[in-house]
């Protein structure tokens, strides 16, 4: 039962992760916001490609978003 809830709500912080980078990225891009639902939707499809090229790349999705971000921060200070 503990494990059923941590994995929840590791699950939820990984899925309200994904919605703040959308939201960003689509502010950034000066479109308007969309629906909470479009965005739950879309934030859930990340997370699915995210762990489909972690699985392909043998890595954890934790190792995976590190290096992104690192690269991020990288090219920001260029």
């Amino acid at each position: 039962m503990l494990a059923k809830s941590l994995l929840g709500r590791i699950h939820r912080g990984e899925l309200n992760l994904a919605k703040s980078i959308l939201r960003w990225k689509i502010r950034k891009e000066g479109r308007a916001e969309p629906p909470d639902e479009e965005l739950e939707a879309a934030a859930t499809n990340l997370l699915a490609e995210a762990r489909a090229i972690a699985r392909r790349r043998g890595k954890s999705l934790y190792q995976i978003l590190k290096e992104e971000a690192t690269g991020l921060f990288r090219s920001k200070d260029s």
